[in-house]
């Protein structure tokens, strides 16, 4: 194998990514009616050849924008998951429960994940193919790395449930509520580290009251802390 042909998997790769990184901008700025791949290919300073030679057509690049992102999405939530799962296995729950969700939270409401679910909705009902996507790799990925932590919280005696799965819907809507539909409308305000933050320790306060068991309930107080 030459120098050369070595080298050109990584910069077939690189020439990848900066196509999906310029139709990620071009989202985010234009939308999703008006982005087209003469836009992206210039944008990302490629061909129009190279970009069809990457993903066929429009249709293509955009199944592979939500793949990727969704991809990385979910990577992040199950490296902070995993570390979760470790931290609970030696200590109580909830603290590491307010992490995960404070990092649900933060991904779900994140400029990237708002433009990436604007493609899917968009998308329908011409191509499901985007929200299929996200459906796979999102929830359906991530609800089971939850529902592990609700059952370790079962085993130790801080939770009282029958149906990890129902539970962790429960979770998932006292911490989203309709911020993901506000982002998606843009009509939510910016969120802080801190805003979020208080927002999955306020899921986590309400989850206890329903799910915790005797002696880790919080005050009614703290179920009515956090916005």
């Amino acid at each position: 194998m030459t120098e050369s042909s070595s080298r050109s998997p990584s910069r077939g790769d690189a020439r990848r990514a900066a196509i999906l990184d310029a139709a990620l901008a071009l989202l985010a700025e234009e939308g999703y009616d008006n982005l087209s791949t003469r836009a992206v290919s210039a944008r990302a300073k490629a061909s129009k050849e190279t970009l069809y030679a990457h993903f066929g057509d429009r249709r293509g690049l955009l199944a592979a924008l939500v793949l990727q992102e969704a991809e990385a999405t979910n990577t992040a939530l199950r490296q902070a998951l995993t570390q979760a799962a470790d931290a609970a296995a030696v200590g109580p729950v909830r603290p590491v429960l307010v992490e995960a969700l404070t990092g649900l939270v933060t991904l779900l409401t994140s400029s990237r994940s708002v433009a990436i679910n604007r493609v899917a909705i968009a998308a329908l009902p011409a191509d499901p193919e985007p929200a299929e996507i996200l459906a796979a790799r999102g929830r359906r990925t991530t609800g089971p790395l939850f529902e592990a932590l609700l059952r370790r919280g079962v085993q130790n005696g801080e939770l009282v449930l029958d149906d990890p799965a129902t539970a962790f819907e429960v979770l998932y809507g006292l911490a989203i509520r309709d911020s993901q539909i506000g982002a998606l409308l843009g009509r939510a305000p910016a969120w802080t580290d801190d805003d979020r933050r208080a927002r999955a320790d306020h899921a986590v306060a309400l989850f206890y009251r329903l799910y915790g068991a005797s002696g880790t309930r919080p005050s009614r107080a703290q179920g009515h802390a956090g916005g």
